[in-house]
């Protein structure tokens, strides 16, 4: 839990110091990477995040996906769980738990109805696994929700030998970087 903590620290000490103008061009890459890969160009569903703390932005993504016709999604935080909302473009954003950006009103829609889920972090390693703030959210989802196809963004440096994974976290089928796309296999 200690090397868990610490390497939390690092790396998100790690993604401070990066410029805007790193991040901007980094998130542009990566939804560039996205929206080539097969799962979007399928996907009819697609449960993205706002991005916050010089996190990778996916927003060019959720365009793209807009003006596809696909249905764009986000998480909001209820209690220790999160719900899943359908946005549109004009809909109304307010800041939630850990000041992240949510749809203020929406309609709840089913998990299982989303084909493919973004999803944010700290650090990420090459089986899959993701370092999030702390809080279990995306672990206690995916595993209530574990068919879910899921993929993690992140700028190159994020990636690390290790995430020190326990029992009950959730690891992800693709990480998608600036520079590639990781297909994750299963190990059993």
């Amino acid at each position: 839990m200690e090397n868990k903590q610490k390497l939390r620290q690092k790396m998100i000490a790690y993604r401070e110091q990066l410029s805007r103008e790193w991040i901007e061009r980094a998130s542009a890459r990566i939804c560039h990477q996205l929206i080539q890969l097969p799962a979007f160009r399928h996907a009819k569903t697609i449960l993205f995040y706002m991005a916050i703390k010089n996190e990778v932005d996916v927003s060019q993504a959720m365009r793209v996906a807009w003006q596809e016709g696909k249905r764009v999604v986000l998480p909001r935080v209820n209690g220790s769980n999160m719900d899943c909302l359908e946005v549109n473009p004009q809909d109304e954003l307010q800041k939630g738990n850990w000041g992240i950006p949510e749809p203020k009103n929406g309609k709840v829609i089913d998990p299982d109805q989303s084909d493919w889920v973004i999803v944010p972090g700290v650090a990420f390693d090459r089986k899959g696994y993701r370092l999030g703030y702390g809080g279990g959210y995306y672990d206690r989802f995916f595993s209530k929700y574990p068919h879910l196809q899921r993929v993690g963004v992140l700028e190159h440096g994020q990636l690390v030998p290790t995430v020190y994974p326990e029992s009950h976290d959730q690891p992800l089928q693709q990480l998608v970087t600036s520079q590639q796309v990781f297909q994750i296999q299963k190990s059993d």
